[in-house]
């Protein structure tokens, strides 16, 4: 597929029927093992993890070229559509949004985080005017942070999708009533975000959600997982938890 085909069919699997997921990924070799899973229909990155990954803590501490230099490594390496977490555009939505197009990407989630709903609807203006195809994931954050709103949640993400956005993103929320009104209100495709609390997918399904993220959870896991085994070597003395480890050959044939 071309490019702007990659975009057109991303943009098709927000209104599929079945729900959209995506398990986002952090470097190529976690890309190219979430793409050949089956069922697997389109790869996302995580800015969380593509930080931690680099060294950097989540929230726009890494450079945008950093960032991207990750997204660009993974649309090459993948043919599946990528879309990319860039986090609230980096200071520049219309120049974040045209370069994650020059780097393969074929969608961006977009957050408000603490932006008043006006800035954030001239950044989703800005990167829709900078990237015609690219399919806009625009989030609001006030269950996120804390601060439970629905009606002023309501209101930014059709705000959002009313200055160009093709999907609102509300993470922080994980009970199937909230999710549900949500799904009623909204008006266009909604993303939700995964955690151990959110109902299984076949319930968002019902409820009328399109999209749901993993987010960083699988890199947090990964990470969980790397200081329970270090812990078993110093601690038991054994290598229990490289039982099941990916074997070196299949990794270099996956990325030969």
């Amino acid at each position: 597929m071309t490019q702007s085909e990659r975009a057109a069919e991303l943009r098709r699997l927000h209104h599929d029927p079945e729900v959209l997921v995506l398990v986002n990924a952090w470097d190529v070799g976690s890309a190219k093992l979430i793409a050949q899973v089956p069922g697997c229909r389109a790869v996302a990155t995580s800015s969380a993890a593509v930080a931690w990954a680099l060294g950097y803590a989540d929230g726009e501490q890494i450079p945008r070229e950093e960032m991207l230099e990750v997204v660009r490594r993974v649309a090459a390496a993948v043919e599946l559509p990528v879309t990319a977490d860039l986090e609230a555009g980096y200071g520049d939505a219309s120049a974040t949004a045209a370069a994650a197009w020059q780097a393969g990407a074929v969608g961006m989630n977009l957050e408000d985080g603490e932006a008043s709903l006006e800035e954030h609807v001239e950044r989703v203006r800005a990167a829709r005017a900078a990237a015609p195809e690219l399919v806009i994931n625009a989030r609001t954050d006030l269950y996120l942070l804390g601060r439970p709103d629905f009606e002023e949640t309501v209101a930014r993400a059709n705000a959002y999708l009313e200055a160009g956005a093709d999907c609102a993103f509300v993470p922080g929320v994980y009970d199937a009533e909230t999710i549900g009104k949500l799904a009623v209100a909204i008006k266009g495709p909604l993303n939700v975000l995964a955690s151990p609390t959110l109902p299984a997918i076949a319930d968002l399904q019902k409820l009328g959600v399109a999209r749901v993220s993993v987010g960083s959870g699988i890199a947090k896991a990964a990470l969980a997982f790397s200081v329970r085994a270090t812990e078993e070597v110093f601690e038991r003395g054994t290598f229990e938890c490289l039982e099941g480890a990916i074997p070196h050959a299949e990794m270099q044939e996956l990325l030969g």
